[in-house]
């Protein structure tokens, strides 16, 4: 893994509990990516969003990077937090576990770290950094369920939001959106032996639903969906694309309404049947008791496999940083090794000048070398990341130098 430090800047259903789904908002993934390449600096970026996160990780992580990232996410959500360096690594682990889920042990965070991955490799901010962790956290995560008997009681957003409303026999069901959520309310819908239509804004993805789980295609037009008892929208649309004048004269009795913003008004006639993310959030944060054993084994799992992980990493990050300073401080000595030569001739004292050189060297960086070694985290510190950026700066100007006489 190369060095840097990797940050990462989030807002998800843990910082903000139920507030999150109706305060994150105006989120486009391209828009994002489209922002991150800006800034010449970040090298490597990936964005995680799903229906309860918001989460960018970049690299390399400093002051200027991290506020960068920050105005982005300030203008769209009423808090966020920032993790940096091993801190981020960890957090990472915990999601791919679905320990960091509004519904603990949720399965479905595993595809939507590879899609999120995959996504990083075509926008190019995949890199050696990213990669290594990411394919770590999913080791991690799938570790987790394997070892913890996660599968025997398998959990989705899709699966406990679906039990929250009854469907009658011979209803019309219509689901609106046809991404990853779309796709797994229908997967649910399919084998609970449920007959629905999907709706998407643009071809392509219905079509595939359809030949997946049978279902019939409607238009997305809102008079169209006027005729169905239920309907589910699972979209990521910035926009309430449901309001109370569109239930007007309708047949619809139910609403289950997965939008992240809220796709639907709350200010729909009573007799219609409201639930919303932020409403099941409240529910499923009850059910998560009832996970207790695989939540308590998976942190056990995590915790062992982040401390080997982290210590392979550590290692090598030091052995680099040591070599960086030292080779950075050889370069000093040798520079004040030529001046010497040029004002003295007497050869028989240079031999006794860099010996004295490299003890007063060595006595100065003593505290640092160790400072180091000892450290835990080296890149959590922004102090160190700085005087890594410094080191480099001055390496540079070592190179030009020689560039410059050999010219």
């Amino acid at each position: 893994m190369e060095k840097g430090g990797i940050f990462l800047v989030k807002v998800t259903y843990g910082d903000l509990g139920s507030l999150f789904y109706s305060t994150i908002k105006d989120i486009q993934l391209e828009r994002v990516y489209d922002y991150l390449r800006k800034n010449e600096r970040i090298e490597e970026a990936l964005v995680l969003w799903t229906c309860n996160r918001f989460e960018i990780y970049f690299y390399p992580g400093d002051r200027e990077t991290v506020e960068f990232v920050q105005d982005y996410v300030k203008d769209r959500s009423l808090k966020h937090s920032v993790a940096h360096g091993m801190d981020a690594v960890k957090h990472l682990f915990l999601v791919s576990a679905g320990l960091d889920s509004m519904v603990i042990g949720e399965n479905e965070i595993l595809a939507q770290i590879r899609e999120s991955w995959e996504t990083s490799k075509q926008k190019g901010f995949s890199g050696t950094n990213l990669n290594v962790i990411l394919k770590k956290a999913l080791e991690v995560g799938r570790k987790a369920r394997r070892e913890n008997g996660n599968g025997q009681h398998a959990r989705s957003v899709a699966g406990e939001a679906l039990d929250e409303i009854e469907i009658l026999p011979g209803q019309k069901v219509l689901v609106i959106g046809a991404g990853d959520l779309g796709t797994q309310i229908s997967s649910y819908l399919s084998r609970r032996g449920i007959r629905f239509s999907i709706s998407n804004r643009t071809s392509g993805k219905p079509t595939e639903i359809s030949k997946a789980f049978g279902a019939e295609i409607e238009e997305f037009d809102k008079k169209k969906w006027k005729k169905y008892d239920v309907i589910i929208t699972a979209t990521k649309s910035n926009d309430v694309i449901l309001g109370r004048k569109d239930v007007a004269n309708s047949k619809i009795k139910t609403i289950l309404d997965l939008g992240v913003p809220p796709n639907v008004s709350e200010d729909l006639p009573k007799s219609i049947k409201l639930v919303n993310m932020e409403l099941l959030s409240k529910t499923i944060k009850s059910r998560n008791d009832k996970t207790n054993d695989y939540a308590t084994k998976s942190l056990k799992t995590v915790n062992e496999e982040y401390d080997k992980f982290a210590q392979k990493i550590m290692n090598v990050d030091k052995e680099d940083l040591l070599k960086k300073i030292f080779d950075y401080s050889n370069e000093v000595i040798e520079e004040e090794m030529r001046y010497f030569e040029r004002k003295s001739h007497n050869t028989e004292n240079h031999a006794q000048i860099r010996k004295g050189l490299e003890s007063t060297r060595n006595k100065l960086l003593g505290f640092v070398i160790n400072g180091i070694k000892n450290a835990k985290d080296i890149r959590s510190s922004e102090t160190i990341t700085n005087m890594e950026m410094i080191l480099n700066e001055n390496f540079s100007r070592y190179e030009a130098k020689k560039v410059k006489k050999v010219t």
